[in-house]
């Protein structure tokens, strides 16, 4: 049994051929044997055919062995009861038991990693093939107890029902991939050459009909190492797609300008993708137009194209906090298209925390705030809350004063870049620096000495960190972001904790283990702040 749970990526063309053949060897023996009671005696063609189909399937089993990771109980057992069919061709029965087991081996191979409808589809076909593989090369005369050509139509409906269900369950749908894309052409074989057979076989059986059905079984046998095709653009949702391996994402996928976010360096349709202060990766601005197009995308000194389908209208404008959040819901399974961004309004819960800091602020008796916004609605209506509460606010920096940033990711890393070199000048802000709760992003959190955020999770719970180690799996060096973890977690109906604490953030990693390897920093998965350290330093807030 060759181990086809490798991602159908990495499955070598070698590999492919080794299972194609023995698939394919294996159904030969197990026809055979299985519908040897059919016929008074077996001619001397079908059973050299029965050896060397035996003999190919054992020499396949031992190369699995030899050279793959397999299940040498399996392997065995297969070698075993191939061999054994032929042996036993004389008897009428024999073979039919052995013919069986092989069948159920089979069934096994390709089945075992499926579940209802898949599995019901996978073991449909394999039975028709073997049935359709014993019809043909023991050819039984019609007897009142078999009638070769209503079995063989019966069978030929068997497998045509197979397939129709193979192009039902495998996730592509009834779309333009089933012709664009390997997996969908081989789809299509799987499903329609068996149609053809039934519709050869109502009149007579015809000869082309077996070599039908053995390009359709191979078709089916390289089903599992063909690479699935990515989901279809779906206009107005943002698009995570993947270039030359490297995942590519495209928000809000309207017409108009777009961003395209990338883990590194990049040109995207001539456009030089950038690192952005306070961000993770690169960043470039396209315009895309209406309907399908190709983004054309240059990185590592290789060429790629990316099918995107922005739809009609006009698209809105997206920052890369919004693209982030897009991004976040992607990989939590939402397929909603992008209308909303964290910045056009203050969340409930977002202005619940703003207030909880700076009345925990006013408990400690603070003497002056500067509060730092961007103009944004969401930033216009934190900065009323922050007023509202009764401690002097000025718009630029007071002695012995406290900074509250409310701005978005790009006004809070120009603030926080000048505030990081004047602290190492002169005393700044020395009451603190405090940041709202959407700027929790590594970038941010790690462009000043320490700062402290009020958070409505926690960032070391696992829930939270299945969220970030996810955006690490789709994403790679994509650090979690606040509208990421909401839309995560809206995806799959769940909500943050309602209670709010006060966390400080800091450019130490606080890990009670040894985390390097031969002098270097090493990041673990789920880290919020990779290298640093994010920890609670007050109750609940109220």
């Amino acid at each position: 049994m060759t181990d086809m749970g490798t991602p159908a990526t990495s499955v070598p063309a070698a590999v492919l051929l080794l299972r194609i053949v023995l698939l394919l060897a294996s159904a030969t023996v197990a026809g055979i044997g299985l519908l040897r009671p059919t016929v008074a005696s077996v001619r001397r063609g079908t059973v050299l055919i029965a050896w060397a189909a035996a003999g190919v399937t054992a020499v396949a089993d031992l190369i699995s062995l030899l050279w793959l990771d397999t299940s040498p109980a399996f392997a065995i057992g297969q070698l075993a009861l191939a061999v054994a069919v032929p042996l036993t061709l004389r008897p009428r029965t024999v073979s039919a038991y052995l013919g069986f087991g092989l069948l159920v081996v089979l069934i096994s191979e390709i089945s075992l990693s499926h579940m209802g409808i898949e599995f019901l589809a996978d073991t449909g076909y394999a039975v028709g093939v073997v049935a359709w593989l014993g019809l043909t090369l023991l050819a039984p005369e019609p007897t009142g107890r078999l009638r070769p050509r209503p079995v063989a139509l019966t069978v030929a409906i068997v497998l045509a029902l197979a397939g129709v269900l193979q192009i039902a369950v495998s996730g592509i749908g009834f779309d333009r991939r089933l012709y664009d894309t390997g997996f969908g052409l081989a789809l299509l074989a799987v499903a329609l050459l068996p149609i053809i057979v039934t519709a050869l076989t109502i009149r007579r059986l015809h000869p082309a009909s077996t070599l039908l059905v053995v390009v359709a079984y191979v078709a089916w046998a390289a089903l599992g190492a063909i690479p699935r095709p990515a989901d279809l653009p779906t206009p107005g949702v943002p698009l995570l797609g993947s270039a030359s391996g490297v995942p590519v994402l495209v928000a809000p996928q309207r017409p108009g300008r777009n961003l395209v976010h990338l883990p590194g360096e990049a040109t995207v349709d001539g456009v030089k993708a950038l690192a952005r202060p306070g961000m993770s990766g690169t960043w470039a601005e396209v315009d895309l137009p209406p309907g399908r197009s190709d983004l054309r995308i240059s990185l590592g000194g290789k060429e790629s194209t990316l099918a995107v389908d922005t739809g009609a209208g006009a698209a809105r404008a997206v920052d890369p906090e919004c693209a982030e959040a897009g991004l976040g819901g992607l990989i939590g399974g939402s397929r909603l298209p992008l209308t909303t961004c964290p910045s056009d309004g203050l969340s409930t819960g977002d202005a619940d925390a703003v207030h909880k800091l700076v009345d925990y602020l006013k408990g400690r008796k603070i003497p002056a705030i500067t509060v730092v916004g961007d103009g944004s609605p969401r930033a216009r209506a934190a900065e009323d809350v922050v007023r509202r509460a009764g401690i002097p606010v000025s718009d630029t920096e007071e002695p012995n004063s406290a900074l509250v940033v409310v701005a978005g990711w790009s006004g809070a890393a120009a603030e926080l870049s000048r505030v990081a070199v004047e602290q190492t000048q002169k005393p700044t802000f020395v009451d603190g620096v405090y940041l709202a709760p959407w700027l929790l992003t590594a970038p941010l959190l790690k462009s000043v000495v320490s700062s402290a955020i009020p958070l409505r999770f926690d960032p070391r719970d696992p829930r939270t960190m299945a969220y970030t180690v996810a955006l690490s799996d789709a994403f790679p060096g994509a650090t979690g972001s606040i509208g990421g973890l909401d839309s995560w977690l809206a995806a799959q109906g769940q909500q943050p904790d309602p209670s709010v604490r006060l966390y400080a953030a800091a450019q130490v990693d606080a890990m009670p283990m040894d985390n390097t390897m031969d002098g270097m920093e090493m990041a673990y998965p789920g880290q919020w702040v990779p290298n640093g350290t994010i920890v609670p330093i007050s109750g609940p807030l109220s």
